[in-house]
């Protein structure tokens, strides 16, 4: 069912899996490209480190904290892809065609060549890398003062993974003596970043997130949720302030740039949220989206509901690519930019290479309605690599399910329509259909304004958000489809 499952989403999204010969060769030979260190900064004696999950290779970034009297200097250097990859070349082409690495349970179809992503590019231990770096000083209270970027060349004296982080931050574990002191400074640093967070009111979104175990035989043996780590925090508060001052550069030096931009909600989705949330009305006149939002998550947060999150997750609109700087809501930032990734992400390299051309001093060789159009793609192939990794995902768990039919399971409603209930099956990330035909005795009316189906003879109502038994009646995974009936279970 594995490959089944991969196969299926590559014919489905048409999503390019393989490298021709010339495209294998043109990386072969840019890999070979000699590192010079006569335009970059030599930071290879600096303790660099690259924190990420236990089976990453295509290491983007690492980072280095240092602390003086001032409060802190805080490095964090990314892969220079754009000193490898130009514009125009095979590569470029194919990168742009694609658009960013897709993911899927022990597998990626990367959006670089291997030996390039997971070879030259990356931030490797032990071994000289060119970077693209941020050299960002922050005062004692968290405040980012002053930024600069720059070509640099390091040399990463660990390769650390978010639980092995975690465990130092209790335990001072990590061998690699020589990084202690930088993943301590960063440690105090993020909890001032966190606390600047909050004082901005940004969105504080944690819903639970499903990772699938695999047996020897690709089959899911069993569905676990992500634990949240504080260790995740040092790196995304440490690559926020970099896309910030990403973005903050593009801002000030071009009449436009490559912008991660993310507007107000939709109203009539707000209203809603706040009929859920049962928001009052004269509170919800005198309060501004963000405001609305915050509460609902807040309510969210205290219930314990991690529904409610979802609901506020929908209610959202989706972050995209954008020449203009429109700001990002859910972060609160007003410029906001995808620098850090370039290894998975085409956005980003575009970023550098604007970057680059004003640290250069050169024209930027695109015109604004040019990279419009590169940004509008990479939203839509950043929708596509969601679909195809979530189908797939969708297409295992179904498989996984197909040993449960007959057995019951609590659930909440998080879909209703005229036909029946979505019904998000709680322990294992994946939604069900119960149709209308299936709930009891009864003819239901289906309340569009109150997303609820009500009984026209006893008044029963099933709404969004509630909570219900079910048992699993049918599972077909390639069409990713489960059929739910009613438990009488009490």
């Amino acid at each position: 069912m594995y490959k089944e499952a991969i196969q299926d989403a590559i014919s489905t999204h048409e999503l390019p899996s393989e490298w021709q010969s010339d495209l294998l060769s043109e990386a072969e030979d840019v890999a070979k490209k000699k590192k010079t260190a006569k335009y970059r900064k030599d930071l290879r004696k600096l303790p660099f480190a690259t924190i990420d999950g236990e089976d990453a290779k295509d290491f983007d970034d690492a980072v280095y904290c240092m602390k003086n009297s001032n409060g802190y200097k805080l490095y964090v250097a990314i892969a220079d892809v754009s000193f490898y990859v130009q514009p125009g070349s095979r590569l470029d082409k194919e990168a742009k065609k694609r658009g960013t690495s897709i993911y899927f349970p022990e597998t990626v179809i990367p959006m670089l060549p291997e030996n390039l992503s997971n070879g030259i590019c990356s931030l490797r231990p032990n071994e000289d890398r060119c970077s693209m770096i941020c050299e960002m000083s922050i005062d004692l209270n968290g405040a980012r003062k002053k930024y600069k970027f720059y070509s640099g060349l390091i040399n990463s004296k660990a390769r650390l993974t978010y639980n092995q982080v975690e465990k130092h931050l209790k335990k001072s574990c990590i061998k690699q003596s020589i990084v202690h002191e930088s993943i301590k400074h960063l440690f105090d640093l993020t909890k001032l970043r966190l606390k600047l967070r909050n004082q901005r009111r940004a969105l504080e979104i944690n819903p639970k997130e499903a990772m699938l175990e695999l047996n020897k035989n690709k089959e899911v043996k069993n569905i676990i949720i992500k634990k949240p780590l504080f260790a995740h925090k040092l790196v995304e508060e440490s690559m926020l302030l970099a896309n910030e001052s990403a973005a903050e550069f593009m801002h000030d030096r071009f009449d436009f740039g490559v912008y991660r931009i993310h507007e107000d909600p939709d109203p009539s989705k707000l209203e809603i949220l706040k009929k859920h949330f049962k928001i009052p009305t004269q509170l919800a006149k005198k309060s501004s989206p963000l405001e609305v939002i915050n509460k609902c998550l807040q309510e969210a947060h205290h219930k314990k509901d991690d529904t409610g999150q979802i609901l506020v997750l929908q209610t959202l609109a989706r972050a995209e690519y954008s020449t203009n700087n429109l700001g990002h809501f859910g972060l609160q930032l007003n410029q906001y930019s995808h620098f850090t990734s370039p290894i998975r992400r085409y956005p980003d390299l575009l970023a550098h290479r604007l970057i680059n051309a004003a640290l250069s001093h050169k024209k930027l060789g695109i015109r604004q309605n040019e990279l419009q159009d590169e940004c509008e793609n990479s939203s839509m192939l950043e929708r596509r690599a969601e679909k195809a990794s979530r189908q797939v995902e969708q297409v295992l768990i179904c498989s996984f399910l197909k040993t449960k039919i007959g057995s019951t399971m609590a659930g909440v409603i998080t879909g209703v329509t005229d036909f029946g209930l979505f019904i998000n099956l709680e322990p294992y990330f994946i939604s069900g259909l119960l149709h209308v035909s299936d709930l009891p005795d009864d003819r239901y009316q289906f309340l569009q304004d109150r997303n609820a189906l009500k009984g026209k003879r006893r008044g029963g109502i099933y709404k969004l958000g509630q909570k219900i038994k079910v048992k699993i009646a049918a599972v077909f995974p390639l069409e990713r489809k489960i059929t739910l009936t009613i438990s009488n279970v009490k």
